[in-house]
């Protein structure tokens, strides 16, 4: 399956079935172990939805601050950001998960007036290589992505009086 064809599988799984079961088939394409979406709050940063090849039963993961994750790259550039091997990566020296998580491809994920909504990523504690495609259908469905949590299951945290 071509990546163009993947996409439009993608768009009719995320149409029909919803959120979940399109990120598990991105999921599917690629080599990596989790795909997650998370969104920007503040310096919070807020999981929605984790998929974790390994184990089906994971729905999210912690929230966590921003600075403590690979997305506060796609946070401070708007710009996908892509590390194959954080070890030897000197852009991430020093950051907290540059020994836990060795592959990390983050896109961000963009409202309709261009404000910045958060990032669809995919991510693994292994070393593991992206290639063209894979950043290429995560950048194309990006926007289908923000537009479905929006309709159907992200709701804001109630702000304190």
């Amino acid at each position: 399956m071509d990546r163009r064809e993947a996409v439009a599988h993608f768009r009719d799984v995320l149409g029909r079935e919803g959120v979940r079961p399109a990120l598990r088939y991105l999921n599917s394409l690629g080599p990596h172990r989790f795909t997650a979406v998370f969104r920007f709050e503040g310096g919070t940063l807020r999981n929605l939805h984790l998929i974790d090849r390994d184990d089906p039963t994971v729905e999210r993961c912690p929230d966590q601050p921003v600075l403590d994750s690979y997305c506060i790259y796609v946070r401070e550039t708007a710009r996908t950001f892509l590390t194959e091997d954080s070890a030897n990566d000197e852009r991430v020296a020093g950051h907290p998960k540059q020994a836990v998580v060795q592959s990390y491809c983050g896109v961000p994920l963009m409202e309709d007036d261009g404000t910045l909504f958060g990032t669809i990523c995919h991510f693994d504690y292994q070393a593991v290589p992206f290639d063209e495609d894979e950043v290429y259908i995560l950048e194309t469905v990006g926007p289908m992505l923000v537009q479905a949590v929006h309709r159907t299951e992200w709701h804001p945290s109630p702000v304190a009086a």
